[in-house]
């Protein structure tokens, strides 16, 4: 219909527009994937598009997987749910169906593509940032509007990554490490731990493979060490035991009141959490410093008393009527606001990020099941139900179908706090594992080794970027929605294709 260059042009602006809208719109995402697909069919070129498509490994790759996922379908209870599963992720085979049948980009195309898609990141995380200084009380998994903010967080590691190992030109450069130091920042604010280890753990294998430097080593281990020694100065401070906790144990309150010392072992602050408590006193003493009653349920569905209990933990008071008098106004509005802990109130992000991990883990230390509220615990909890799921039907898998039910049924049978909480396993490996069983999995990996070059002929991005992902399946279901599956299949896809299924192009001079 059109002629070749005209085609041409389309496919670059559809791909850019496809970089843009992964991280901010569902509705024109789908849009932009079938315009990018109906393009390519007016386009026609099939000898050369099938020619293609027979040498791409990493096609024919993406086609098993997608071919796993069909004959998962058959195991629906009924056509129209099988249908709805393969439709869904048609994206999934149709965009690297379409970019890796088509000619790569050239290099300056192909720059200006990813620098969009990058632009795009830091303009969703401006709006975030407003989001988070102008309304009160918002969530950290909140502050991005369009997508959850764990999946946002991979596309800035990706984005980083681009701004490290193909930064522009020129005074550009700069910039692009401004950018990647921003997006830093920002993983901080939403408080994306997964995203530091895999910037630390991939950073580290792109710098072994492709980058053996003294220099570059050198600044790997001056960043993480130096992150490292930071940690354990929080830890240390942390664990340091206040005077209160090293005192032997008085059993009443100065007004002759008994305490309650649980002698858990759990420790916040420096201090025993549950140790010196006496709410016959906090119930008498707390409506004289505030009008909110300590049974109310704050946004988080916690009522106020073990909020002030921790509160004054943390501030190495005794939970009773001297601990409240001791209590500023401020502290007091913390308190009602929801705040557990002064960190959390006044300390700087990566301080509230370490101490509400630290607690996480003295939960699970001391308890065992105190999941609630706990990503860290709670995953550990649903891989270890999954697992077991997959281990009934271990060889060719159970389907796709009736998975959270299954999963749920096997925490019952665990005595899990987690039951009927509807909380997914978050793993695409233990997804795979139990729909295709061991048998699936190994052919699927074995189909993508067999697309993978070696690391060495691999560019710095596109390995960062394909370690990225493959971290990203062991923690999340990350071809779960439209934005996940175009995020793995547009940075995996467009890089393979734009260099010849992972060998960088050369320009000809």
């Amino acid at each position: 219909m059109f002629g070749a260059p005209l085609h041409r042009k389309i496919y670059l602006v559809l791909l850019a527009l496809l970089g843009g809208c992964m991280v901010t719109s569902r509705g024109l995402s789908n849009v932009v994937w079938v315009l990018l697909l109906a393009n390519w069919v007016l386009e026609g070129r099939w000898r050369e598009k099938w020619q293609m498509a027979k040498e791409s490994r990493l096609l024919q790759a993406v086609l098993v997987l997608w071919l796993a996922y069909c004959l998962g379908a058959f195991t629906a209870s009924d056509f129209s749910q099988g249908f709805g599963a393969i439709r869904t992720r048609l994206p999934m085979l149709m965009v690297p169906l379409v970019v890796l049948t088509t000619q790569p980009p050239q290099k300056r195309a192909r720059s200006t593509i990813l620098w969009i898609y990058a632009d795009t990141v830091l303009v969703v995380t401006l709006i975030a940032t407003v989001r988070m200084l102008t309304i009160p009380e918002l969530s950290y998994r909140e502050l991005v509007p369009f997508m959850s903010h764990i999946r946002f967080a991979l596309n800035c590691s990706v984005v980083i990554f681009l701004c490290l190992f193909e930064p522009p030109k020129g005074r550009w450069r700069y910039a692009a490490y401004a950018l990647a130091l921003w997006l830093v920042v920002f993983l901080f604010a939403i408080r994306s731990l997964t995203a530091f280890f895999m910037l630390a753990v991939v950073s580290l294998v792109v710098i072994l493979c492709r980058r053996r430097t003294l220099k570059w080593i050198a600044s790997w281990l001056l960043v993480v060490g130096g992150t490292a020694f930071i940690c354990w100065l929080g830890i240390r401070s942390y664990y340091r035991l206040c005077p209160l906790a090293t005192e032997p144990l008085r059993p009443v309150t100065a007004n002759g009141r008994p305490y309650t010392h649980h002698n858990d072992g759990l420790i916040e602050c420096g201090n025993y959490v549950y140790n010196y408590v006496c709410l016959e006193e906090l119930r008498a003493e707390w409506p004289k410093r505030s009008p909110v009653p300590l049974d109310s349920i704050n946004s988080s569905d916690y009522t106020l008393d073990p909020i002030l209990i921790r509160y004054l933990n943390a501030l190495g008071l005794t939970k009773d009527s001297a601990g409240i008098a001791a209590l500023t106004d401020d502290q007091v509005r913390d308190i009602e606001q929801g705040y557990a802990n002064p960190v959390y109130a006044h300390g700087s992000l990566p301080k509230q990020i370490l101490y509400s991990t630290l607690f996480e883990y003295e939960n699970y230390r001391n308890y065992n099941d105190a999941f609630a509220g706990f990503s860290m615990l709670q995953r550990l909890e649903m891989w270890r139900a999954a697992w077991h799921v997959a281990n009934q039907h271990p060889w060719f898998g159970d389907g796709l179908f009736n998975m959270p039910e299954k999963v749920n049924s096997e925490l019952h049978a665990m005595g899990s706090p987690l039951a009927d909480q509807n909380i997914h396993i978050h793993s695409q490996y233990l997804l795979w594992l139990i729909a295709f069983g061991r048998i699936g999995l190994i052919v699927i990996a074995l189909a993508f080794l067999r697309a993978s070059p070696a690391l060495r002929r691999q560019s710095p991005l596109l390995l960062a970027w394909t370690l990225v992902i493959l971290l990203s399946f062991a923690t999340e279901i990350t071809l779960g929605t439209l934005a996940e599956r175009l995020f793995c299949t547009w940075c995996m896809a467009f890089r393979a294709g734009s260099a010849k299924e992972g060998e960088m192009p050369t320009e000809k001079k």
